[in-house]
């Protein structure tokens, strides 16, 4: 065979060989564009309801979607009957409700059955810019969602996509919590302990790295009656890595994974099967 000839086909073969392996990527159902608000631990998105924009804070800790008052109004929600919640220091929470909400998002219409009506501004800075609303894992429900903080951006995965995410990612075995009449879905990590395994929740809406309740500290190395943070080094259930600062608090759980730590991961939530997986962020 001649020399060019040769070549020529050895480059043909390298090039549908190029072509294969450039395949594209499984595409999601949306991604949604997170944004910073007020600071670099607090991340918005923002979406429509009834045509009119506004901002939404991704709460995987929150488990219900709050509106506040005035987006209930935009929605044409008159609300009516009372939720009753617990944050996590054990302050109660009554909530009006609103169902039947739809909010639009990345070119992706999330339909809510049911929300809570409560004014968010009591919770934030005076000169904090107005929020529509704080939306929780409930709004995926039978979907499968990734958040990528350090991406910036909440991803709502296809079959294919969901596959493809969690094909190298490290599975944390979960337990889902019901919360608020059961209209509450939050999801707790599992952490083994000498005395056995504790429920850490996975809150994108908390600014502390790692919250430990007082009856648990001890568990982990940590000084129950200390004051400010404590190195911890972790492994939650299925191998993953848990490090940061721990603040052990007065609390009506055992713990609280938040933003300082989720920020090194990629955390997919199946919502339909109750699993999920977790990848270093930007790998």
């Amino acid at each position: 065979m001649r020399p060019i000839l040769l070549l020529t086909l050895l480059l043909a073969v390298g090039a549908s060989a190029g072509a294969i392996q450039a395949k594209p990527a499984a595409a999601p159902a949306a991604v949604i564009a997170l944004e910073p608000y007020i600071d670099e631990d607090h991340f918005i998105f923002h979406g429509r309801i009834n045509g009119q924009d506004g901002r939404f804070q991704f709460d995987t800790g929150g488990g219900l979607t709050v509106l506040t008052p005035q987006t209930a109004a935009i929605a044409g929600c008159k609300p009516w009957g009372q939720f009753t919640g617990f944050r996590m220091r054990g302050d109660r929470v009554d909530l009006k409700r609103c169902d039947k909400v739809a909010i639009e998002a990345g070119g992706l219409r999330l339909d809510l059955p049911t929300t809570g009506i409560w004014d968010l501004s009591a919770i934030l800075p005076k000169d904090a810019p107005a929020m529509a609303g704080s939306v929780g894992l409930d709004a995926f429900a039978g979907r499968a969602v990734t958040l990528d903080l350090a991406g910036r951006k909440l991803i709502v995965e296809s079959p294919a996509s969901l596959k493809a995410r969690i094909a190298h990612a490290t599975e944390v075995p979960i337990h889902v919590v019901r919360e608020v009449e059961g209209y509450a879905p939050s999801v707790m990590a599992g952490l083994d302990t000498p005395s056995g395994r504790i429920w850490l929740t996975v809150d994108s809406g908390n600014d502390t790295p790692i919250t430990l309740g007082r009856p648990v500290a001890a568990l982990l190395g940590l000084d129950p009656q200390k004051k400010g943070g404590q190195p911890l080094a972790a492994t939650l259930a299925g191998g993953l890595p848990l490090t940061g600062k721990a603040y052990v608090q007065d609390i009506i759980m055992d713990g609280n994974i938040g933003v300082p730590v989720l920020r090194h991961w990629v955390v997919t939530f199946d919502m339909a099967r109750g699993r999920m997986w977790v990848s270093p962020a930007g790998g």
